[in-house]
Order: C-alpha cells, then sequence, then structure tokens
C-alpha cells in the first residue's frame, strides 16, 4: 500500500489522510474512480483514462473540472515517493460533503483521493497463466458505463467467484453476456474476435479500446455484438481485460473447460503485442 497518499492538494502519510463521514462518496456511493496500470514506472494509457474520468464526472454533474496536466503530476509524484515499480494508481472524485440528503446541493467541493499499490501482473512469458471464471447474474444497476465506485454487486459475483477459486465472475443477464465483475469479456470462434459493444450497459474499458485499435492493426476480424451464453460455453477461446488484469486467458468457466484448458493462439497473440505496445 502506499506510503504516501495525496488527498485534496495535500500528500500525507497514509494512515493521517482523513475525510469526513458526510463525504457523499461514503454515504452515497457518490463517487467516480480509475484505476490505471504502471509498469516498469510507467504510467500505461494516460490519456484514455482521463477521457473517461472526464466521461463520468460529467455524466454525474459533479463540480470539478479535470486537469490532465495536474493529475499527470501527481501520479509522477506518487509513482516516485513510493518507489512504484510495477502496480496501480487508485483516483478516486466524489462530489463532496454535505448533511445527509439524498439530494444534493449545488457547488459541493469534490474530495479527490490518489494512492498507488503494489501488484503482480499476469503477463505472456514463461509464467502467463490461464484462470477460471463462474458465470453469475448481472444484478448491477442500470448504468454500468459510468465507472462509480457504486459495485456492491460487483463485489458479491467476485466474492461468489472467489469462493470457488475463480478469478473472475462473468455476469449474465437473461441469456446474455454483458461483461465481468471486474473486466470486459471477449470471446474467439472460428477466427472472429467478439465482444459486447460499448453502450450503456457496459463500462467502456480502456485496455478494451487499446486492444481493439491492435486487433484492427492485425487485421483480425472484429465483431462488437451481443452474444449468448451458449456462444460462451462454446467458444474457441476466452478471454478478458482491464487496466489490471491485461489480456487473461479463461480456460474453465463454472465446469465447462475451454480449449481443453489451455491458453488460444489468437488469444497469446493478443497479449504479446498489448504488451510490445507498452514497452
Amino acid at each position: 500500500m502506499s506510503d504516501i497518499v495525496f488527498l485534496n492538494n495535500k500528500y500525507f502519510k497514509f494512515k493521517e489522510a482523513k475525510i469526513s463521514i458526510e463525504d457523499r462518496g461514503f454515504q452515497f456511493s457518490d463517487s467516480v474512480y480509475e484505476v490505471v496500470a504502471v509498469l516498469n514506472k510507467k504510467i500505461l494509457d494516460f490519456d484514455f483514462h482521463i477521457r473517461r474520468l472526464k466521461y463520468s464526472t460529467s455524466e454525474l454533474k459533479f463540480n470539478y473540472k479535470v486537469n490532465n496536466n495536474f493529475i499527470k503530476n501527481i501520479f509522477q509524484t506518487l509513482i516516485k515517493r513510493n518507489k512504484l515499480n510495477n502496480g496501480i494508481i487508485y483516483l478516486q472524485i466524489t462530489r463532496g460533503v454535505q448533511s445527509r440528503e439524498h439530494v444534493y446541493t449545488k457547488k459541493l467541493i469534490p474530495n479527490v483521493i490518489i494512492y498507488t499499490a503494489k501488484k503482480k501482473f499476469n503477463l505472456p512469458n514463461k509464467n502467463y497463466k490461464g484462470v477460471k471464471a463462474i458465470t453469475y447474474p448481472d444484478i448491477r444497476w442500470g448504468r454500468p458505463d459510468i465507472k462509480t465506485t457504486s459495485l456492491l454487486a460487483n463485489i458479491i459475483a467476485a466474492t461468489e467467484a472467489s469462493k470457488k477459486f475463480a478469478y473472475e465472475a462473468i455476469l449474465v443477464k437473461g441469456k446474455k453476456i454483458t461483461e465481468a465483475a471486474h473486466s470486459n469479456v471477449w470471446i474467439v470462434k472460428d477466427n472472429n474476435i467478439i465482444t459486447h459493444p460499448a453502450n450503456k450497459e457496459i463500462l467502456k474499458g480502456v485496455t478494451r479500446t487499446v486492444l481493439i485499435n491492435i486487433i484492427k492493426s492485425l487485421r483480425f476480424k472484429l465483431i462488437e455484438k451481443e452474444f449468448s451464453i451458449k456462444a460462451l460455453f462454446k467458444a474457441d477461446e476466452v478471454f478478458i481485460t482491464s487496466s489490471a488484469s491485461f489480456v487473461t486467458p479463461v480456460i474453465q468457466i463454472d465446469n465447462v473447460k475451454i480449449n481443453n484448458k489451455k491458453i488460444g493462439k489468437i488469444t497469446k497473440s493478443l497479449a504479446l503485442n498489448l504488451y510490445k505496445s507498452i514497452n
């Protein structure tokens, strides 16, 4: 965990960083966040994260203007002061502090919290591994395209996956796959790469966006469409993407083996090309 934290224009030791118990992020999940990967001290996909942060704060009408250079300087300072080589930067912006009331008042002053954490990534090297996933009902609120801290449904799904010794929970709405508890979901069938379209039913993942550009550059056939749980189980390959998972192969879902529990060729190729693009 961070030794040094940024909170509202000041740097604190982690244990000394505090906000009011009437902060709306604490009481109502009235806040947004980003998780940004750091690899070999390099901040990954910064511009994409900032673009999504601006979208989230705008959709929720926060009284906060996102300043790219200001935030990047904080990130770089925390990387240096916390001696972070590989890990994540967590940024959260809350609407602010107000006496408890569902209706928020205008022009509240947001709380801005940024800290770092070390993390080992599943990279496409000799230790690259496939993971197990489960399926779970998608019971999230109706706007998962906004990256809010309202994650209780995700937490329930992810915890259920952990109980079953699985890495991720793939979410099912009706008979369709949306995404996963903390990642986007992709399938490969007959050399076609398929993923859910970026609409208001899923979060437009940063790694998802980067990978789409790579897929197009490699001239693979990409199809953005809804797909069923049946298609998921019958896929030639399955993988998930996120800022912390990069491209992670899924080799078993529930009791169904995917590609005989081997990492697929297309998945491995995409993982390698993504890794090359960030080095």
